[in-house]
């Protein structure tokens, strides 16, 4: 089986079952948990990958921290991946439910891309802008990259706008090195 697809796999199946039990809520805040907990914790990962760590110890650490705190369900769910030797997936696994949550709450992800930290009264203008034109929800995340040099980027889904000035400069050169390159061929035909 391809690797890159058990992470897939497995979030689609938990995924699945919650919708289908009614439980898609407390799933989400229980993604939320396990997913701050492994931010919090990166050591975490590469001991839960360790073949030489036993598989009750793992069971027992996830005890320890999150049998009260989680739904049963995933909690249960969390055995199933330990007890399948799938635990090094968890990261994964919980990426892709993050993913299958807001695709099925018709969450959109705009990523708003400058060149300097915006202020928040630009990201509630672009928040106003685009919630009047979809009717979905929205989460915007910002990423600085000093390369854009000014202007933004605007990535929803597949589709990007750009209007930085780096883009602009370089739709510049090509047309001016295209015009050079047309004037020269004209002189040498006259």
């Amino acid at each position: 089986m391809n690797r890159s697809k058990i992470p897939v796999r497995y979030a689609r199946a938990l995924f699945l079952f919650a919708k289908e039990k009614g439980l898609l809520n407390a799933l989400a805040e229980d993604v939320k948990v396990l997913s701050g907990f492994f931010e919090a914790s990166p050591a975490i990962i590469p001991w839960l990958k360790s073949p030489v760590i036993k598989m009750d110890d793992k069971k027992e650490l996830f005890r320890e921290q999150f049998e009260d705190a989680l739904n049963p369900v995933t909690f249960k769910f969390i055995d199933l991946l330990i007890t399948g030797k799938r635990e090094n997936f968890f990261p994964d696994i919980l990426r892709n439910l993050k993913q299958l949550h807001k695709a099925d709450a018709g969450i959109k992800t705009l990523i708003l891309t400058t060149a300097v930290e915006v202020d928040d009264s630009v990201k509630q203008k672009l928040s106003l802008s685009f919630s009047k034109k979809n009717r979905s929800g929205h989460e915007i995340i910002t990423r600085v990259k000093p390369a854009v040099i000014g202007g933004f980027m605007i990535q929803v889904d597949d589709l990007l706008y750009d209007a930085s000035l780096a883009t602009e400069l370089k739709n510049l050169k090509k047309e001016l090195t295209g015009q050079l390159k047309a004037g020269v061929v004209k002189r040498d035909t006259e």
